[in-house]
């Protein structure tokens, strides 16, 4: 069963401790990019870990791999920084810098994930917008739509 990052736009504060947590982890080097919102609102934006990701496809020197969990991970040792991957990304979450002549983007905290712990962004989000969870179950507390290609989420109650 694959899990992902979800936001619940609700209750995030813009604390960016997220992004904190993320350059600890990476060291120094964070994965995690944000985005503003109708200049009301600054959110982390996640990768989406495609099911048919563009970034691995492009990669000129496959330094891109999608793992057993469905998570994709950029082999730091392979990348060059060439950047086609964040040209690709139909979602605009893969970092447009590159340091360490790599182009950073969010790998789930692999390192956590194999201890079976979240990524860094979701232990450290102080609100409880930021949630790793199961699609299945994701979907039951959360309404998602479209709009211009990216997911927004909106919280709804149990019923």
């Amino acid at each position: 069963m694959e899990k992902r990052v979800y936001i619940n736009m609700n209750l995030c504060t813009s604390c960016r401790s997220c992004a904190a947590a993320c350059a600890m982890g990476h060291q120094g080097q964070g994965h995690l990019k944000h985005g503003t919102i109708q200049d009301k609102a600054t959110v982390p934006l996640h990768c989406r870990h495609c099911a048919e990701p563009l970034c691995l496809n492009v990669c000129p020197q496959e330094a891109i791999k999608k793992d057993e969990n469905g998570t994709i991970i950029r082999m730091r040792n392979l990348c060059i920084g060439c950047k086609s991957c964040i040209q690709s990304c139909p979602f605009g979450v893969m970092l447009p810098y590159s340091t360490w002549h790599t182009s950073p983007k969010c790998d789930l905290c692999a390192d956590r994930l194999g201890e079976g712990k979240v990524p860094r962004c979701v232990a450290t989000c102080t609100s409880g917008a930021l949630v790793f969870e199961e699609l299945a179950t994701i979907e039951k507390k959360f309404r998602r739509t479209v709009e211009g290609g990216r997911y927004f989420v909106r919280f709804m109650p149990n019923r």
